[in-house]
């Protein structure tokens, strides 16, 4: 078996990352290999066409594709992933790429090795399943599920309760200890940032309406809402991005250290342009 077949294009979620694997398996295999030697190999006319691709400065272009599965011996399964992975990652439309990634899963069913991984991809697909995983340390084992359902804000029902339990228990999110109560595991869900772009947007979109919801139940001193609104250059926006994401770590280590709680809070912080000048020319 050579260098080449060993890399599996279903492992990767970036075709760019897999094409920088495959080419350095093939430069490993062939001291005579070059980028420039692949390129006239398929036919691919320009210049440093690859070098470009695997650099992010151009697109992989559809045409070529067929070229390239066919160096790389891929299968029938391994090529349409591969064709698959190049709209993913070229996609700029949100919900067209998250069809994209639904079909990427799809056809990585197959693969034994991938199943668990992709099964906990869905960790965001419901808003409560990450609160239901930090409040599991809180609760008595003897609480059911209607009683855990009336904990959460908006309420849950029972048979809603009882999925997630089965979804986080089979994904290794959680599982019970020998007195039969249940404990976070440390199951990560590790994602390429474009992944994990495509499952947060739906999740973020789907928490500011229950945050909509839930502002009503709440008095003021059980909430924090507040608002800024600034003209900026776009180098303090970039330092005010910066410090949000420094007051995020901030808060989970606030909340690492506690020894005590008692609450499982969803902190939200939106921060985008409203609106943008643009500076006329010679001013």
């Amino acid at each position: 078996m050579n260098l080449v077949s060993k890399i599996s294009v279903f492992d990767f979620f970036d075709y760019r990352e897999y094409l920088g694997e495959a080419i350095s398996a093939m430069r490993q295999k062939d001291s005579a290999f070059s980028l420039r030697k692949l390129q006239e190999e398929l036919d691919i006319p320009g210049s440093a066409f690859f070098a470009r691709v695997l650099d992010g400065s151009r697109p992989f272009t559809p045409e070529y594709v067929s070229r390239i599965s066919a160096k790389l011996k891929h299968s029938s399964e391994e090529s349409a992933f591969f064709e698959i992975l190049i709209q993913f990652c070229e996609e700029k439309h949100v919900d067209r790429r998250e069809g994209f990634l639904r079909e990427l899963i799809k056809l990585r069913s197959s693969q034994a090795q991938h199943a668990l991984q992709d099964q906990r991809l869905a960790f965001f697909s419901k808003w409560y399943f990450p609160v239901l995983r930090d409040l599991i340390p809180l609760l008595d084992p003897e609480a059911d599920s209607q009683t855990i359902g009336r904990m959460f804000f908006p309420a849950l029902k029972a048979v809603q309760v009882d999925s997630a339990l089965k979804y986080l228990s089979e994904s290794g999110f959680i599982a019970k200890d020998k007195s039969g109560k249940w404990i976070q595991c440390e199951a990560i869900v590790a994602t390429p940032p474009r992944v994990r772009s495509t499952l947060l947007r739906s999740y973020h979109l789907k928490n500011l309406e229950i945050n909509q919801q839930a502002y009503e139940l709440f008095d003021i001193d059980e909430r924090s809402l507040s608002s800024v609104t600034c003209s900026l250059s776009p180098e303090s926006f970039e330092k005010v991005r910066h410090e949000i994401e420094l007051f995020r770590e901030r808060v989970l280590s606030i909340a690492r250290e506690d020894s005590n709680p008692l609450l499982v809070c969803h902190l939200g912080i939106q921060w985008m342009p409203r609106a943008k000048y643009k500076r006329r020319k010679g001013k």
